[in-house]
């Protein structure tokens, strides 16, 4: 499996480990069901080969509405929602990496290991909102591992947070 904290793979990895994990059959954060075992049923005959991919816009969407509705939009920065430059870029290691990632949302314990892999010991998660810093910290790759922590600590404490940075960048 690939995850790398400090590439965007991590990122990628890190995005879909939280989308499966706050799905509606895993923590309900969202009520898509892209990574279930049905899904591959409807997605298989429209995606063809690019079903993960499919599954990570699925992902990406899903997560980024509830995000949005939680923290707004604006001069915020959050996981799925990130600077117009990193997103694409985001966009192309997603459609490089295929099957690398297959891994991540293999099952939930999959995405549970591979967001432990990517976190570091961060503070305790609290319900909501959590600023991170400010979305200069963006730019170095270095937030994944605090973002990741705090995600773990909500999936394990049964709350919903939501990491985001302030300001334009």
């Amino acid at each position: 499996m690939l995850i790398e904290s400090k590439g965007h793979n991590g990122v990628v990895a890190l995005r879909l480990a939280v989308g499966l994990l706050g799905e509606g059959g895993q923590a309900g954060w969202w009520a898509s069901a892209f990574t279930s075992p049905a899904s591959s049923a409807f997605l298989g005959p429209v995606f063809g080969a690019k079903v993960l991919q499919a599954r990570y816009q699925g992902l990406l969407e899903a997560a980024r509405r509830v995000h949005d509705e939680r923290i707004g939009v604006g001069r915020a920065f959050h996981l799925f929602r990130l600077p117009e430059a990193l997103e694409q870029r985001l966009h192309q290691v997603a459609l490089a990496a295929g099957d690398d990632l297959t891994a991540v949302v293999a099952s939930p314990d999959a995405a549970r290991a591979a967001l432990g892999a990517l976190a570091d010991d961060g503070p305790e998660a609290r319900p909501g909102p959590t600023l991170v810093g400010t979305a200069d910290a963006l730019s170095d790759l270095l937030w994944v591992r605090r973002v990741a922590a705090l995600y773990s600590a909500a999936m394990r404490g049964g709350v919903q947070c939501f990491p985001y940075f302030s300001g334009a960048r």
